[in-house]
């Protein structure tokens, strides 16, 4: 399999996506998940917390409805079109801007900062990947908090599969086809949509990081890692967890 562009994530993130995001996690899924940020961050009404590639809003507009002062920072266009429009719709405010995650530049102004969905690793070098978290604990205040939510990567090369299948509600079919790059510890995926006689392919890279990995991107960015869990089920961290979830927090 060919590797995506350097710069994929500059027109991944379209219709064909968003298509796929809001059919793979319906409501009930993504307030299951905004409780867990409830709970584990504490959060409460008032407190700031940025959304870092918040996407269509799915975490941004539930939170908000919980009270809280969010802020969701996307790069993709017609993401934060939608999720304005379903703020609009829900009848919250999210402050919504277009920004390079590397690009940020929040100088002590959240309590908290949640990047969800495996949303970190998009960037070729492990430098710009780091940069995200530098530019993450600047944006913190003193004690704030960090909530990492991605994949884990030992969990996927035990059940790796090169290829899968899904249909989405409107019948489009999505054919997946995987391929992990083990020199440079990327997953290059190519996604194709089939809808009627059309056919439409999108190519995304992912630079996949071990709990060890992330810790350690973590420390040198001056956040000291309190808490990992497995999933946003709450459940710990084992080597067959699909999900890493971090909790980090700047010193006080």
């Amino acid at each position: 399999m060919s590797t995506a562009d350097r710069d994929w994530f500059e027109g991944f993130f379209d219709e064909d996506y968003l298509r796929f995001a809001v059919d793979r996690y319906p409501a009930e899924a993504t307030a299951a998940e905004v409780e867990f940020l409830v709970e584990a961050l504490d959060l409460g009404p008032r407190t700031r917390v940025l959304d870092l590639a918040c996407g269509h809003g799915r975490h941004s507009i539930e939170l908000a409805r919980r009270g809280c002062s969010v802020t969701g920072v996307d790069l993709s266009e017609p993401s934060l079109a939608l999720a304005a429009a379903r703020a609009a719709e829900a009848g919250v405010d999210v402050r919504l801007q277009r920004a390079d995650m590397r690009r940020i530049a929040f100088d002590a102004e959240f309590d908290v900062v949640i990047n969800m969905f495996t949303a970190f690793g998009y960037f070729a070098d492990d430098a710009e990947n780091r940069l995200v978290v530098e530019r993450v604990a600047a944006a913190l205040v003193l004690g704030g908090c960090f909530l990492l939510e991605t994949i884990n990567p030992v969990a996927v090369f035990s059940r790796f599969e090169a290829r899968g299948w899904h249909q989405l509600s409107d019948g489009t079919v999505l054919l997946e086809e995987r391929f992990y790059d083990t020199a440079r510890g990327r997953f290059e995926t190519c996604w194709t949509f089939t809808s009627g006689g059309d056919r439409r392919e999108h190519r995304f890279s992912h630079r996949a990081y071990t709990a060890p990995e992330l810790i350690a991107i973590a420390a040198a960015a001056g956040l000291d890692v309190e808490r990992l869990w497995g999933g946003l089920d709450g459940s710990d961290l084992e080597m067959g967890s699909r999900r890493i979830v971090m909790l980090a927090r700047a010193p006080a």
